[in-house]
């Protein structure tokens, strides 16, 4: 094709007019999706009838020229309302807008194709479920020999012919609700894409390719209503994470030759968009909805030639805002209840940020508060470098690789590396917002780390997000173990141990009757820690809740002696006569080994006992022990004991005196008087100690923490 410049001008078939009709720049902009701007002159040709290619004309630089179509290695360009065409290496593809009406017509299939493989936007991705290389690669080859790997239980997924995989029939979900939900959002999806990033081994492409195809086949977003086990509110936002990262992988590989493919994805992609940003799809006050936020940032920001785009990102941002004003609390405490989404939600929001910084993005202002979480999560490690078993927290030992920024976090590193590493804090009490309290003897300075006395209490209901019937629950350990602690939550199944989990009767609180706790967005804000206090040696918290029943107020009080002695006061006001039960479950393997009227001792195969007495106040009240189960870790249900006390009035009292022991010390000596105000508890040791302390009653008027408040 070679020619001169000057052949070129004299050439028959070019004309000023072809070079001056083109339009300037925004000029009908919206009467074709697809145009070009060259930045010098341009050569275009003309079909000829023997199918060679003969220039005809230049396209000038600024003007802007309809792209029309693909043709090999040519792009058609409309010039003067003729059909010219230019070297693909020559025309740069754009687009203003993609209406949703061009990305579902299939006229456009080619130029979706082209111009998405050859865009760069957002380079650096988001992970949701980062792997290592070898992660990645083992569990995608996996994938292609048939055998799908999920972190939930089952497991293992028999996947023999992904063309032919039914998603709904096919599925194995067992007693695990998770299951199904991590094969919908494209888990699998995230290890093959992972395993190319590492290998550029084309096969894993083939394999997502195929997924892709055949999952959108069966769910077609214009029906997603009809598909819940699909569309789950969390589960969208992640398969749209997963989606794109795998088609920016996609699109610049050798596979990339599939005009209806490309269309297919961005068809999906704007599909979840709409989805996603839909008000009665939208997860509000819920980590949910920061996914969806985070998800829907995703598309706008990877997609920005899509219509809704821009909307999609403002709407993002203003909801993402609202969300993490309602879910993390000034302090910076995630307000969802449980300390291992504390975690999780760190670690999320971190990458997140993470992900707007390396792209230059803007979002919510709000992500700025995120980098101070780990701060909270100092004072919630146990001695023995667990979390409570708060709300729907697992109880696995936290390791240095807990947070991926952890040793940004000295005070943290100290907490989790039981004192080895890091820099010890300096606060052994600490109220984190409304809804813990914190109560810790020591950090290792002279005694072991491990066994220092900790005890937490839980309250607050903002939502119910990972709500248990927990208000006012207690966690007690020291010297090694846990004395009393929750039931965990068992994991997200339908088998009934996870009803079992989440019930009042799973929880260190009082009840009336078989009442559950009154978790409605009437009584949201109708409880929380008041204060947390350490004076003469002695460290104390106040709590109260309104959601134990209609007209009742249940105030707790505890307080540490820092020797090994622990006291929970309960105050019950209630205009109406009722029975009220408090239970105490126990930690593993505290077996019963004295009882008498109002009082148990219990002791460990390394002989260190609990000893709880119930110090006669208000009405007498019937102490027995029962039956509980434990679930540290998923789908465990291990035995044990708990302590359970019932009175009945209208309205009344429980003063538990707890005393542990890893030396063969026991109270010899315990009394109660009350007065309007306080319960002053008196009592003796074996070893010749004594104390009086006193407890508050917390009756006068409580002050009602609306979200984003602290009491001071």
């Amino acid at each position: 094709m070679g020619y001169s410049m000057n052949t070129l001008m004299k050439g028959t078939l070019l004309t000023t007019a072809l070079v001056m009709a083109a339009t300037s720049v925004g000029a009908e902009a919206g009467a074709r999706p697809f145009f070009t701007e060259v930045a010098k002159d341009t050569t275009v040709y003309r079909l000829m009838p023997d199918k060679s290619m003969k220039p005809i004309a230049l396209l000038a630089p600024n003007k802007r020229y309809d792209v029309v179509g693909v043709s090999g290695g040519y792009y058609q360009v409309e010039v003067n309302g003729r059909r010219t065409y230019g070297l693909k290496r020559d025309i740069p593809l754009k687009t203003a807008l993609l209406t949703q009406a061009v990305v579902a017509d299939s006229q456009y299939d080619r130029l979706l194709h082209n111009y998405t493989a050859r865009s760069v936007k957002r380079e650096v991705p988001y992970y949701y479920g980062f792997l290592t290389e070898a992660q990645a690669v083992s569990q995608a080859d996996s994938a292609l020999k048939g055998s799908w790997r999920l972190g939930a239980a089952p497991g293992r997924q028999a996947v023999p012919d992904i063309a032919t995989f039914d998603w709904e029939r096919d599925i194995r979900v067992g007693d695990s609700t998770s299951f199904m939900f991590q094969a919908q959002y494209w888990m699998v999806l995230n290890q093959v894409t992972m395993a190319y990033h590492y290998t550029k081994d084309a096969k894993y492409l083939a394999y997502g390719k195929q997924l892709v195809e055949g999952w959108v086949k069966q769910y077609p977003t214009a029906q997603y209503k009809r598909y819940p086990n699909a569309y789950h509110q969390q589960g969208t936002a992640i398969r749209t994470f997963h989606l794109i990262n795998f088609w920016n992988q996609f699109k610049k590989s050798r596979l990339n030759n599939d005009p209806a493919f490309s269309a297919l994805v961005l068809r999906t992609v704007e599909g979840h968009g709409d989805i996603l940003s839909t008000p009665s799809f939208y997860r509000p006050r819920h980590n949910h909805g920061i996914f969806q936020d985070m998800a829907l940032t995703d598309i706008a920001e990877t997609f920005p030639e899509l219509e809704r785009s821009s909307e999609w990102r403002d709407l993002a941002a203003l909801r993402l805002t609202e969300q993490l004003d309602h879910s993390l609390s000034p302090d910076n405490v995630h307000l969802e209840h449980s300390p291992g989404y504390q975690v999780y939600t760190y670690e999320m929001l971190y990458r997140f940020n993470r992900w707007i910084e390396a792209n230059a993005f803007t979002t919510s202002p709000r992500l700025e508060a995120v980098r101070q979480m780990p701060e909270t999560l100092t004072h919630l490690v146990k001695p023995n470098r667990t979390l409570p078993l708060f709300g729907d927290t697992t109880g696995e030992p936290r390791t240095m690789s807990m947070i991926s920024t952890l040793r940004n976090y000295p005070h943290l590193m100290y907490a989790v590396s039981g004192g080895k590493e890091g820099e010890r804090p300096l606060e052994r009490t600490k109220q984190l917002h409304t809804q813990y309290a914190i109560l810790r003897e020591h950090w290792g300075e002279k005694e072991p780390f491990a066994d220092a006395i900790s005890l937490m209490m839980t309250a607050g209901f903002h939502n119910t997000a990972h709500k248990h019937q927990d208000d006012l629950s207690i966690d007690l350990y020291g010297y090694g173990r846990d004395f009393i602690v929750e039931t965990g939550r068992f994991g997200y199944t339908t088998l009934p141990q996870r009803n079992a989990a989440v019930h009042v009767n799973a929880h260190n609180t009082v009840n009336t009757g078989t009442r559950q706790l009154t978790l409605h967005p009437s009584t949201i804000g109708k409880s929380g820690i008041v204060s947390v206090e350490e004076t003469e040696g002695l460290q104390r918290a106040l709590g109260y809740s309104e959601l134990i029943g209609q007209d009742m107020h249940h105030t707790r009080s505890i307080a540490h002696d820092q020797a090994g002695t622990v006291i929970v006061a309960d105050t019950i006001r209630s205009d109406s006569r009722a029975s009220f039960t408090q239970r105490f479950h126990l930690g593993v393997g505290l077996e019963p080994v004295a009882e008498q009227t109002g009082e148990m001792t219990f002791r460990d195969k390394e002989g260190r006992t609990l000893q709880v007495v119930q110090l006669p106040v208000a009405s007498s009240d019937a102490m027995k022990r029962e039956s509980s189960f434990i679930a540290y870790r998923d789908f465990e249900w291990v035995p044990r004991h708990q302590v359970v006390s019932t009175k009945t009035g209208a309205g009344t009292s429980f003063v538990t005196l707890f005393h542990m022991s890893k030396s063969g010390t026991n109270v010899t000596f315990s009394n109660v008087v009350e007065n309007d105000a306080s319960y002053v508890v008196t009592y003796s040791l074996s070893d010749g100690r004594s104390r009086t302390i006193e407890m508050p009653k917390g009756e006068g008027p409580v002050l009602e923490l609306e979200e984003g408040e602290i009491s001071e």
